[in-house]
């Protein structure tokens, strides 16, 4: 199936916000935090987290997508792979920018479930929104 430039642009900015909703909305309730100067400061934060995905990951998922895309192989299995390929470097450079040293066993971050849940899932809701955002038109072919 071959999307448009359009389509694959707007499923990439539209992915990371379910995983993002739902860690403030986390955050909110396990600290208790229900005041409205509070939710609002928690909200801020998660969009400076959106404006580093965007900066930082669109770019390079954009090009994966289109070149996957221009060969037929854009599809969840390419998507969750280089999902996981995009959050290893974002997560190498976040820890990086906290401590200034890349680990040595950076590779370890993986053996954690909670880690490898926060790198699918903006993949799996790039996938969805992009075959929900696909036009339903059918080309008929003579």
């Amino acid at each position: 199936m071959r999307y448009s430039k359009k389509e694959i642009i707007k499923a990439l900015l539209l992915a990371p916000l379910p995983l993002l909703f739902f860690t403030a909305l986390l955050f909110i309730l396990m600290n208790h935090e229900y005041s409205l100067s509070s939710i609002f400061i928690i909200f801020v934060g998660h969009g400076l987290v959106y404006l580093a995905y965007c900066i930082l990951t669109v770019p390079f998922s954009f090009l994966l997508s289109i070149l996957f895309n221009r060969y037929h192989f854009l599809n969840l299995l390419t998507i969750c792979l280089n999902s996981l390929i995009i959050a290893t470097a974002f997560f190498v450079f976040l820890g990086w920018s906290h401590t200034g040293e890349i680990t040595t066993e950076w590779w370890k971050m993986y053996t954690n479930s909670w880690t490898i849940l926060m790198a699918l899932l903006p993949g799996l809701c790039y996938w969805f929104f992009l075959i929900n955002l696909k036009d339903k038109t059918v080309e008929i072919v003579e």
